[in-house]
Protein backbone atom coordinates (compact mmCIF):
# COMPACT_ATOMS: atom_id res chain seq x y z
CA UNK A 1 0.00 0.00 0.00
CA UNK A 2 3.09 2.55 0.17
CA UNK A 3 2.08 5.57 1.96
CA UNK A 4 -1.34 5.45 1.11
CA UNK A 5 -3.46 6.33 4.16
CA UNK A 6 -4.95 3.31 5.74
CA UNK A 7 -9.06 3.48 5.83
CA UNK A 8 -10.49 3.96 9.52
CA UNK A 9 -13.43 0.85 10.26
CA UNK A 10 -15.69 1.14 13.34
CA UNK A 11 -16.37 -2.29 14.35
CA UNK A 12 -19.54 -2.15 16.80
CA UNK A 13 -19.92 -5.22 18.78
CA UNK A 14 -21.27 -6.28 22.42
CA UNK A 15 -19.95 -9.49 22.13
CA UNK A 16 -16.15 -9.27 22.60
CA UNK A 17 -14.98 -12.50 21.05
CA UNK A 18 -16.80 -11.74 17.56
CA UNK A 19 -15.72 -8.11 18.14
CA UNK A 20 -12.12 -8.74 18.81
CA UNK A 21 -12.23 -11.38 15.84
CA UNK A 22 -13.61 -8.83 13.31
CA UNK A 23 -11.10 -6.01 14.62
CA UNK A 24 -7.79 -8.04 14.73
CA UNK A 25 -9.05 -9.15 11.38
CA UNK A 26 -9.32 -6.40 9.87
CA UNK A 27 -6.13 -4.48 11.22
CA UNK A 28 -4.31 -7.84 10.03
CA UNK A 29 -5.38 -6.61 6.15
CA UNK A 30 -3.70 -3.02 7.21
CA UNK A 31 -6.83 -1.24 8.28
CA UNK A 32 -6.97 1.05 10.94
CA UNK A 33 -9.81 -0.26 13.19
CA UNK A 34 -11.47 1.45 16.58
CA UNK A 35 -14.02 -0.65 18.81
CA UNK A 36 -17.14 -0.35 20.17
CA UNK A 37 -18.85 -2.10 22.45
CA UNK A 38 -22.16 -0.41 21.85
CA UNK A 39 -24.17 1.83 19.77
CA UNK A 40 -23.20 4.56 22.25
CA UNK A 41 -19.91 4.06 22.86
CA UNK A 42 -20.03 4.24 18.86
CA UNK A 43 -22.12 7.71 18.42
CA UNK A 44 -19.26 8.63 20.62
CA UNK A 45 -16.10 7.48 18.51
CA UNK A 46 -17.79 9.29 15.71
CA UNK A 47 -18.21 12.37 17.95
CA UNK A 48 -14.49 12.29 18.39
CA UNK A 49 -13.27 11.22 14.30
CA UNK A 50 -14.68 10.16 10.93
CA UNK A 51 -14.47 6.98 9.80
CA UNK A 52 -14.43 5.04 5.99
CA UNK A 53 -16.65 2.37 7.18
CA UNK A 54 -18.59 1.00 10.15
CA UNK A 55 -19.45 -2.66 10.72
CA UNK A 56 -21.58 -2.73 13.17
CA UNK A 57 -24.34 -5.49 14.57
CA UNK A 58 -27.73 -4.88 14.40
CA UNK A 59 -28.88 -6.28 18.60
CA UNK A 60 -26.93 -4.89 20.73
CA UNK A 61 -28.08 -3.02 24.77
CA UNK A 62 -28.55 0.12 25.18
CA UNK A 63 -27.94 1.88 21.04
CA UNK A 64 -28.81 -0.76 18.84
CA UNK A 65 -27.72 -1.26 15.39
CA UNK A 66 -30.31 0.72 13.80
CA UNK A 67 -30.10 3.74 15.76
CA UNK A 68 -26.61 3.95 15.66
CA UNK A 69 -27.06 3.46 11.52
CA UNK A 70 -29.45 6.13 11.57
CA UNK A 71 -27.54 8.51 14.21
CA UNK A 72 -24.11 7.98 11.89
CA UNK A 73 -25.97 8.68 8.73
CA UNK A 74 -27.05 12.28 10.09
CA UNK A 75 -22.64 12.53 11.67
CA UNK A 76 -21.39 11.26 8.87
CA UNK A 77 -23.41 11.15 5.77
CA UNK A 78 -20.72 9.57 3.16
CA UNK A 79 -19.72 6.35 6.03
CA UNK A 80 -20.22 3.16 4.77
CA UNK A 81 -22.13 0.84 6.68
CA UNK A 82 -21.99 -2.71 7.06
CA UNK A 83 -24.52 -4.60 9.33
CA UNK A 84 -23.90 -8.07 10.80
CA UNK A 85 -26.82 -9.88 12.95
CA UNK A 86 -27.28 -13.31 13.43
CA UNK A 87 -30.91 -12.88 14.57
CA UNK A 88 -32.57 -13.80 17.92
CA UNK A 89 -34.76 -16.23 19.36
CA UNK A 90 -38.30 -13.75 18.14
CA UNK A 91 -36.75 -12.44 15.08
CA UNK A 92 -34.62 -14.00 12.54
CA UNK A 93 -31.58 -12.67 10.84
CA UNK A 94 -33.00 -11.75 7.98
CA UNK A 95 -35.82 -9.56 9.33
CA UNK A 96 -33.42 -7.66 11.11
CA UNK A 97 -30.78 -6.89 8.08
CA UNK A 98 -33.51 -5.75 5.59
CA UNK A 99 -34.88 -3.61 8.79
CA UNK A 100 -31.04 -2.33 8.23
CA UNK A 101 -31.49 -1.91 4.35
CA UNK A 102 -34.64 0.65 5.17
CA UNK A 103 -32.22 2.95 7.81
CA UNK A 104 -29.68 2.68 4.71
CA UNK A 105 -27.07 -0.05 5.50
CA UNK A 106 -25.04 -0.44 2.74
CA UNK A 107 -24.57 -4.12 2.89
CA UNK A 108 -25.34 -6.67 4.92
CA UNK A 109 -23.69 -10.40 6.34
CA UNK A 110 -25.13 -12.96 8.25
CA UNK A 111 -23.41 -14.29 10.65
CA UNK A 112 -21.72 -16.49 11.74
CA UNK A 113 -19.38 -15.59 8.48
CA UNK A 114 -15.99 -16.66 6.82
CA UNK A 115 -13.39 -13.98 6.81
CA UNK A 116 -13.15 -14.09 3.59
CA UNK A 117 -16.69 -13.01 2.82
CA UNK A 118 -16.12 -10.34 5.66
CA UNK A 119 -13.21 -9.48 3.84
CA UNK A 120 -14.66 -9.25 0.39
CA UNK A 121 -17.64 -7.36 1.51
CA UNK A 122 -15.09 -4.57 3.17
CA UNK A 123 -13.06 -4.63 0.13
CA UNK A 124 -16.46 -3.94 -1.81
CA UNK A 125 -17.34 -1.25 0.15
CA UNK A 126 -14.18 0.69 0.58
CA UNK A 127 -13.63 -0.11 -3.53
CA UNK A 128 -10.42 -1.12 -3.02
CA UNK A 129 -8.85 -4.81 -3.51
CA UNK A 130 -8.07 -6.52 -0.38
CA UNK A 131 -4.72 -6.89 0.98
CA UNK A 132 -3.04 -10.25 1.50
Amino acid sequence: MGSAIRPNILVVEDSPAVRLSVAGYLEGRGFDVTEAENGRAAIRALDRRSFDLIVTDVLMPEVDGIELIKAARTAQPDVKILAMSGGAPNMPAGYLLKMTRMFNADEIIYKPFLNEELGAAVARLLDQPLAN
